[in-house]
């Protein structure tokens, strides 16, 4: 069984930018990266994804056999979100996955996911970026978004968050 390392940032660039660079300074191959505060996080296209503080800002990394396993990691990770939605309590008839890597509820985006992968030492490896809005979502021009607080009774952290995201690693 391989060891998942758990880094927790206080403030990072890009969670994964620093996922990269823990299995380019063979560090780390197989893990999570959560941080307070992303300063320079991006979405797809090399758009900036708008980083508000406590809200989730993770990556996921781990070796992958080949370009397959990253392709269908853009679907697997979306799955693994809507699974920890529905586990908290959010109802599956208000879920929508909209593709390539958002998710939607009530037609409001909660979730972005950001796929990319990196050479290293002859091997292939995975990073998902996965941007979740706990306790606020950022003000776009071009569509609604919202927040996941605001659906449940509970306080959710994104410790639970991680947690799951550790138990379900295989998955992506």
């Amino acid at each position: 069984m391989t060891i998942i390392d758990i880094s927790y940032l206080d403030k990072v660039k890009s969670t994964n930018d620093y996922s990269i660079n823990l299995i380019k300074k063979n560090i780390s191959t197989k893990g999570i990266v959560v941080s307070d505060i992303q300063t320079n996080g991006r979405g797809r296209y090399g758009n900036k994804w708008i980083s508000n503080q406590g809200n989730i800002f993770c990556s996921v990394y781990k070796e992958v056999k080949n370009h397959k396993d990253i392709h269908n990691a853009q679907f697997n990770s979306l799955r693994v979100v809507v699974k920890f939605l529905k586990k908290i309590g959010i109802y599956k008839k208000k879920i929508k996955i909209k593709q390539p890597n958002d998710i939607y509820i009530e037609n409001k985006k909660i979730c972005g996911i950001l796929v990319e992968s990196t050479n290293y030492k002859k091997k292939l490896y995975l990073i998902v970026g996965i941007g979740l809005n706990l306790i606020s979502s950022p003000k776009i021009k071009n569509y609604s978004t919202t927040f996941l607080q605001r659906y449940v009774k509970n306080n959710i952290s994104k410790f639970d968050f991680v947690k799951f995201t550790k138990q379900n690693i295989n998955f992506f």
